[in-house]
């Protein structure tokens, strides 16, 4: 009985694996009959390509309709019950209320950047609905060196990389529970200046951004002891001194703006790189309400080395029904999007505030938004990172009004213990890996420090184990870049529960 299973499996398992290469030639076919007919000239009206000389899909359906035959000869199953190959074309046509020239995302192949194969001299994209992105294998292993260094007395939160004015490579700031703001040099291995929670004015710095590159802002954080400055969901300000003996950058003391009074606690703040490129002594920040629920834009207007105005100057309308717990910035679309603990996503236009994306009544998953995070070499792609013991990934397409209920990618894996909300992924400045830090663990400090890897151009990398690295002793919190000493490199920075910074060459 076990030889005649076990010759039952070989035979169905041969079999799936021609049905899965006749599928996957099909979509390469897709993919080239998609992109010609991308590229052609013709009018909007007319279905006929004069490249082809034929109906443009009729190709492809010949390909489809072949594939289709040779599954059903092979196990044994009439063909007219699978599939039809004109359904299958027409799931793979881009929604036409997407919001971009391309097709999205989840509908085409063809519009994805080309990366090169580390196996091949052949080029492959990254895209399509049906799982195919282009690899049929990570681009694996990588290569690590970690050097740690004793950085925190408490939990850190998290290090974000800034490129400040006059530096000539980015530099990192790190931020904890400790109370500490601090500014290492990722290229020479040092800290460079450190700041306690006295020279901050709060006793703990819950959220940091850059919104110059002479200005760094922070939301303050409250402990609950009796010697608490009482300040929380406040905004504090850092501008950049001048230089120390060796020229590096430094950080003033901070500086404080009050608030209007009937204004809520701020629970997040972010950035706007790119919103004012012209204007170097003004930016825009992003800020969300703790209990009123709102997404505002503020400008700020520097003189010298201070900040002399801080101005509400948009409302951005949201769905939100909670605490606002993640914020981005996408300047190539001017969008701005929210995220909130009852786990929605909101797109919103900045100038006017009007709302993009499209309410399904689907439900939404209830777990937290950790993080927003644009790819780097693809702004359609927003990454978002999820409180939850699953599915901790999902990647949206901002192209597509109803990409929020319906992600284009989830990624994660099943753990004993819900994730913090304060893990901060990151993407490679390439665009094709995703860095997830996992706590794994009964407990925070007894979580190993170990970093997931996804390659995105890998067709099965929703379904395969990632790569995992451990950087750290104990959980690690976030995940960044920055340019390393060698060209061409980048040096991956992380803050962990063993309260170190570590310092990573990673080489693809």
């Amino acid at each position: 009985l076990y030889e005649t299973q076990r010759e039952l499996y070989l035979k169905h398992k041969e079999l799936a694996d021609k049905a899965a290469e006749k599928m996957h030639q099909a979509a390469l076919m897709m993919s080239r009959v998609d992109s010609a007919a991308m590229t052609r000239e013709s009018s909007p009206s007319s279905e006929m390509s004069p490249e082809l000389g034929c109906d443009r899909h009729a190709g492809l359906a010949n390909a489809l309709r072949s594939a289709v035959d040779g599954v059903g000869r092979m196990s044994g199953t009439d063909s007219s019950s699978l599939p039809d190959a004109q359904s299958l074309i027409a799931s793979r046509q881009g929604n036409p209320d997407a919001l971009g020239i391309n097709e999205p995302y989840s509908a085409s192949v063809s519009n994805r950047a080309c990366f090169p194969s580390p196996s091949s001299t052949d080029e492959v994209c990254h895209g399509g609905d049906l799982g195919i992105l282009g690899l049929d294998n990570p681009a694996r292993p990588y290569r690590f060196a970690t050097r740690l260094l004793d950085a925190f007395k408490l939990k850190p939160r998290a290090a974000l990389t800034c490129h400040f004015e006059g530096a000539d490579s980015g530099l990192s700031v790190a931020y904890g529970m400790d109370g500490t703001v601090q500014l290492w040099s990722p290229r020479e291995r040092r800290l460079l200046q450190r700041m306690g929670s006295s020279a901050l004015g709060a006793d703990f710095v819950e959220h940091l951004t850059q919104v110059l590159p002479s200005l760094l802002v922070a939301v303050s954080g409250e402990r609950s002891k009796p010697d608490s400055l009482r300040n929380s969901g406040q905004l504090v300000f850092l501008n950049q001194a001048a230089p120390d003996h060796s020229g590096h950058p430094q950080l003033q003391g901070a500086q404080q703006l009050g608030l209007p009074v009937d204004m809520d606690r701020i629970a997040v703040a972010e950035g706007m790189p790119g919103a004012l490129a012209s204007d170097h002594d003004r930016g825009l920040l992003l800020t969300g309400g703790v209990r009123d629920r709102k997404v505002l834009i503020w400008s700020l207007q520097k003189t010298g080395d201070r900040v002399t105005a801080v101005k509400k100057q948009q409302l951005i309308k949201t769905r939100h029904t909670s605490r606002i717990s993640a914020l981005c910035y996408e300047p190539f679309h001017n969008y701005v999007l929210s995220g909130s603990d009852s786990g929605r996503v909101n797109v919103n236009c900045a100038e006017t505030g009007r709302e993009i994306t499209v309410d399904s009544g689907e439900k939404v998953v209830p777990n937290v938004i950790g993080k927003l995070a644009v790819c780097p070499t693809d702004s359609n792609l927003v990454l978002a990172s999820m409180g939850t013991t699953k599915d901790q990934l999902r990647l949206f397409d901002i192209r597509e009004k109803l990409s929020i209920q319906r992600p284009a990618l989830v990624l994660g894996q099943q753990r004993e213990r819900t994730q913090s909300r304060y893990i901060r992924p990151a993407w490679h400045p390439n665009g094709n890996l995703i860095f997830y830090p996992f706590l794994r663990g009964s407990s925070e400090m007894s979580s190993d420090g170990m970093v997931a890897i996804w390659d995105v151009r890998y067709r099965r990398c929703a379904d395969d184990a990632p790569q995992v690295y451990h950087p750290h002793k104990a959980g690690v919190w976030s995940v960044s870049f920055v340019e390393s000493r060698n060209a061409g490199q980048q040096t991956m920075v992380t803050v962990g529960n063993d309260h170190c910074i570590g310092f990573t060459e990673f080489l693809v």
